[in-house]
């Protein structure tokens, strides 16, 4: 299903968090009680024409998103603006 975002909201792909082979604490915790990254990355798919981030963001770009904001609509993930923090800059060195 392909979705046109609109109202400021930007359709988005989450990517997956590498998890850690090693648990360390000895117990075994159901996947959906371990705690989760507060900010992920994900890239741009689709950004609604009203956006302020038209400007700075195109399709395909990197960002940092607050994870519990992404939601699903039939399997589209979507943000809203105010929830992008940043843009991935892979060019960049620290």
């Amino acid at each position: 299903m392909r979705i046109k975002p609109l109202n400021r909201h930007i359709v988005v792909e989450k990517e997956e968090e590498k998890q850690d082979k090693k648990d360390l604490s000895g117990f075994v915790v159901p996947e959906e009680f371990r705690a989760k990254d507060q900010y992920s990355v994900a890239k741009v798919l689709t950004i609604s024409e009203d956006s302020k981030l038209l400007s700075n963001l195109s399709e395909g770009d990197r960002v940092v998103v607050e994870t519990s904001m992404i939601f699903q609509i039939k399997g589209v993930q979507m943000i809203l603006e105010n929830y992008v923090y940043g843009l991935v800059d892979e060019k960049a060195h620290t």
